[in-house]
């Protein structure tokens, strides 16, 4: 069945393959979380919005809002002493509104599209030569990056979906 037609395809508890990923790179870790995104264009601000709904929730680990610049960020993940950080970003990678999976870094430089890839990727690089975490890339694929839209409902759902997962883990 056609995708657009089939509501099912569209929905963002299929991402099981990444939620169980997310959950076997953290087991046992102290991680923090840094969202990324510009909140003023559209689903670019999902990072930013699960940042806000991890802080409704008090989530029990470090969490960052680095907005638009999270190249600023790389001193704060090695002061927390944490094991794992998990970028959340809005990542075109071809999937349905929503979707969201686990993006690797060389992914992100050659067949993702990221506003923030390029200061993502040299961020990541840093963390690796610097600090002995593991760093992951949470994409969620938008759905409108329009100036003045807030969230879809279909990013908003993920970043929902994020958060409980992210919780679980802790």
């Amino acid at each position: 069945m056609d995708k657009a037609k089939d509501p099912a395809a569209n929905d963002v508890r299929g991402n099981t393959a990444a939620a169980s990923e997310l959950a076997a790179r953290l087991a046992g870790k102290r991680f923090g979380v840094v969202g990324v995104g510009n909140i003023l264009r559209g689903d670019d601000g999902a990072g930013p919005a699960l940042i806000a709904l991890l802080a409704e929730r008090r989530a029990g680990f470090p969490f960052v809002d680095a907005s638009e610049v999270p190249e600023n960020y790389g001193g704060w993940v090695e002061k927390q002493g944490l094991e794992a950080v998990v970028f959340v970003d809005a990542v075109a990678f071809e999937g349905a509104p929503g979707e969201w999976r686990i993006v690797a870094i060389d992914e992100l430089m050659h067949s993702a599209s990221s506003t923030h890839r390029l200061s993502l990727h040299f961020l990541i690089r840093y963390l690796k030569e610097r600090w002995h975490g593991d760093a992951l890339l949470i994409g969620v694929q938008p759905k409108s990056m329009k100036l003045g839209e807030g969230l879809s409902p279909e990013v908003e759902a993920a970043v929902a979906e994020i958060a409980g997962e992210l919780l679980r883990c802790a």
